[in-house]
């Protein structure tokens, strides 16, 4: 059986302000949920602009 190496020495400690900016970066751009901004057009078409 092999053993399993640890690389712990890899490792780096990130904050979680950074981690989320990470993410961010990743996921910019995307839609997440396209089924919500389809309902969310439909919903605006509904809508009336009083001046």
């Amino acid at each position: 059986m092999n053993e399993k190496q640890n690389n712990a020495g890899k490792l780096v400690k990130v904050s979680q302000n950074g981690l989320l900016s990470l993410v961010a970066e990743r996921l910019k751009d995307r839609v997440l949920f396209p089924e919500k901004q389809e309902k969310a057009k439909k919903d605006l078409k509904k809508v009336e602009v009083v001046k």
